[in-house]
């Protein structure tokens, strides 16, 4: 990437002439010493300089660097932690990450697989031996340089004869890679947490997923602490070692030395190559192995932690880096329609766009976003391992009917698309690789990424909540006006609890604790209730205020409440005030006073939500950054002519995508720069889903049709006939590497999955 206006051309005496990478925490730039050596030279953002305790954590970390150089890391040449803007200068390895060798070639095999095991083993030994910790071994921190793998970011590494720095209590590190004990405490982190995230790095290489991927990362999460890893995917001597150092109690995993010894006996041939690892059997299994989510940790910085996304802390300040992620498929999580003129159907790209708060064992953690290759994300979707690690074995295309005649589906007087599913807005959620369909008089099914239906059940929920802690979440309405929530089990579609809620608007899952809840509201517009996910037991209900119209709304995991007088409800002209909810207790606190708009996500601790200043318009004028604890507002003005009579914008990366119903799209930065703008010539699409593989941005409509964008310029790539008659609401779309599943129909509701790589 070339060095951007506003780059200083060198740092330190060195010469910088590319950038190589950008995380959360700092930019990482090729250099040149006047010797003409290259060098990665990492730059701490402004923000961080600021920070004290930052600066403290920063010079552990060059510290724990300089102890560790040699053959198995890249060497400190230079730093400068003091500096206006704090540096260091490590030497250049060139070559992949193991991230993005997975996410390009799929998982290794046979020699290459040994000699990266055996390989960090060496690394993690020399890195112990110099009396340090990494604590963050993950896939995008591996280089596979000519001479073998090579360790780095040292961001959060500890010596291992001194007391770990608290940071305010932020939990740091990257779910599917951390230990019991990391998630537990940081504090008591010793060598033996490094063992357990090696062979969870080894799982990923072999496989291309974790062995504790789950639907979200606080599941992730959870998993790492209580469940079994899943190892299904590995067989033979490796099988056997990684299921030891992935035990539950750090005494009982292997030294490095014994581990060593273990895997030299990995085989060095490739083997037969042909086996399907059991991808094809018509049994689910876990439900939790098929997840598609964000996992490919291929970020661009990779001689620096400018690239390790899904690094987390339980404040937006935190010192995580991270690229966009790679799962950039938008899943709408938001709320009910509440005041008439606000939007309540924000939508968050799972992984990508957002950091999406999440709560594991009693720590609180935000998973932060960074950048990839020039600010843009590197969306890279997952399935489970395949041939070319873009499909399932055994995927093909298909098609399956949901739901005859006479569906509750409707569209309004003026012929924009709307359907009577209130909370999230769609018929189909996704979890992982599966889809859980129900609402709109759809019977509830589950149907994985090849369209085989799991089960199908007969209880017809009026709308679908979400998809949390292994039950599908929806509501039905009573003839008495009021609903009821209930649990469907994941794993076979039945009803475990039903609660009974009032009849105003319903939210969307929230994290609380250990466990998720359901933000709703009770029999008033100022009430609000949290529902516990696992039981069905009715937390905490807290009134607002008084005189208030209130509609719920969750982003990013936070429970939120938008607020305005009720003598004033509907008036556009009214601000609305913004309540961040208290997740254990539902207590309010006002942060914000909000202009019509809609929600979008939340970024480094600040919520982003898109206002009408312009009251007389029906144009988006401004982007607002809010912070969560009532700090100081940021706004950024947009061009003009993005319309808000349009499908909730959907936010990527740094990238916000604008949808209009005569089939315009157009791309603009969260900084407010028009990157481009097509007419599609396709009316009524839907919001977009994002394939950093194939750079491509793909939308369809309510007939099925798919229209696939060049995401750099707009340009169309394709595009697909029609399915079905039109009419009807946007279709649904959701992204596993390169199996786009489509939800779609009118009077008959329609699933199919396709293969983008063929050009439509």
């Amino acid at each position: 990437m070339a060095l951007r206006a506003g780059d200083p051309e060198s740092i330190g005496g060195y010469a910088l002439e590319r950038r190589l990478g950008r995380g959360g925490m700092g930019t990482v730039y090729l250099a040149r010493s006047q010797s003409g050596r290259p060098l990665a030279l990492k730059v701490v953002h402004q923000q961080f300089a600021d920070d004290d305790e930052f600066r403290v954590r920063f010079r552990q970390e060059v510290a724990a660097a300089r102890r560790v150089s040699g053959a198995f890391t890249a060497a400190v040449v230079d730093a400068d932690p003091d500096a206006v803007l704090p540096w260091m200068a490590t030497s250049y390895v060139p070559g992949r990450t193991l991230a993005e060798q997975v996410a390009a070639d799929g998982p290794l095999r046979g020699a290459e697989l040994r000699r990266l095991a055996i390989g960090l083993v060496e690394a993690l030994r020399d890195i112990h031996r110099a009396g340090v910790v990494h604590r963050d071994l993950k896939p995008a921190n591996i280089v596979l340089s000519d001479d073998g793998p090579r360790v780095i970011d040292f961001g959060i590494s500890r010596a291992a004869d001194h007391q770990t720095l608290t940071m305010t209590g932020r939990v740091m590190g990257t779910p599917p890679f951390m230990s019991p004990e990391q998630l537990r405490d940081p504090r008591e982190v010793g060598p033996e947490s490094d063992v357990f995230s090696l062979a969870t790095v080894l799982v990923y290489a072999a496989t291309g997923q974790s062995p504790f991927d789950a639907d979200s990362p606080y599941m992730t999460a959870y998993h790492v602490v209580y469940e079994p890893p899943a190892l299904d995917a590995v067989t033979g001597p490796l099988r056997a070692a990684v299921a030891d150092c992935l035990s539950k109690d750090p005494p009982a995993r292997p030294g490095l030395d014994e581990l060593l010894e273990r895997l030299g006996t990995l085989p060095e041939d490739d083997g037969d190559g042909g086996e399907d690892n059991g991808d094809d059997r018509e049994d689910d299994g876990d439900s939790r192995k098929d997840d598609g989510d964000d996992r490919n940790d291929a970020g661009d910085g990779r001689n620096d932690a400018g690239d390790g996304r899904k690094d987390v802390t339980d404040s937006g300040g935190g010192t995580g880096e991270g690229d966009e992620g790679d799962a950039a498929t938008p899943t709408e999580v938001g709320r009910a329609p509440g005041r008439a003129h606000l939007t309540r159907r924000p939508l968050v790209s799972a992984a990508a766009a957002a950091g999406l708060v999440a709560v594991a064992v009693g720590a609180i953690v935000l998973l932060r976003a960074g950048s990839g290759p020039e600010g843009e994300p590197d969306a890279r979707p997952t399935t489970r391992a395949s041939a070319n690690g873009s499909f399932p074995s055994g995927w093909r295309p298909w098609q399956r009917t949901l739901a005859g005649p006479n569906t509750d589906i409707v569209t309004s007087a003026n012929g924009a698309p709307r359907s009577v599913s209130g909370p999230t807005g769609r018929r189909c959620l996704p979890s992982g690789t599966d889809l859980y369909c129900g609402g709109s008089g759809i019977a509830l099914t589950r149907l994985d990424v090849r369209g085989r239906v799991a089960w199908h059940r007969s209880a017809e929920p009026s709308e679908l909540i979400g998809v949390a802690d292994g039950l599908v979440l929806g509501t039905v309405e009573k003839s008495d006006g009021t609903a009821r929530l209930e649990g469907y089990r994941t794993s076979d579609g039945e009803r475990v609890w039903k609660t009974d809620i009032g009849s105003a608007y319903q939210g969307a899952v929230f994290q609380r604790g250990r466990h998720p809840a359901v933000l709703t509201q009770s029999w008033d517009d100022e009430t609000f209730q949290a529902v516990e996910v696992r039981t069905g037991r009715t937390l905490w209900s807290r009134r607002v205020g008084h005189g208030l119209s209130c509609g719920p709304e969750v982003v990013s995991g936070r429970p939120l409440a938008d607020c305005g007088p009720v003598e004033d409800q509907g008036d556009p002209a009214v601000p609305s005030g913004l309540y961040a909810l208290a997740p254990t207790t539902g207590a309010a606190r006002r942060i914000g006073t909000l202009s019509a708009g809609t929600s979008l996500a939340e970024r480094s601790g600040r919520l982003l939500y898109l206002e009408q200043r312009e009251h007389a318009t029906d144009d988006y004028t401004d982007l607002l950054f809010l912070g969560t604890d009532g700090g100081r507002e940021r706004r950024v003005k947009l061009p003009a002519g993005l319309s808000a009579r349009q499908i909730t914008p959907t936010l990527v990366g740094d990238t916000l995508y604008f949808v209009r119903q005569n089939g315009e799209v157009t791309a603009v930065t969260t900084a407010g720069k028009r990157l481009w703008s097509r007419a599609t010539q396709v009316e009524w699409l839907g919001p977009p889903v994002v394939s950093g593989r194939r750079n491509a941005l793909y939308l369809a409509t309510a007939a099925g049709r798919v229209v696939a964008l060049d995401r750099r310029d707009g340009r169309m790539l394709w595009r697909t006939k029609p399915r079905t008659d039109p009419g009807g609401i946007p279709a649904e779309l959701t992204l596993s590497g390169d199996a786009l599943t489509t939800v779609y129909g009118y009077d008959t509701l329609e699933a199919s999955g396709m293969d983008v790589t063929r050009d439509g």
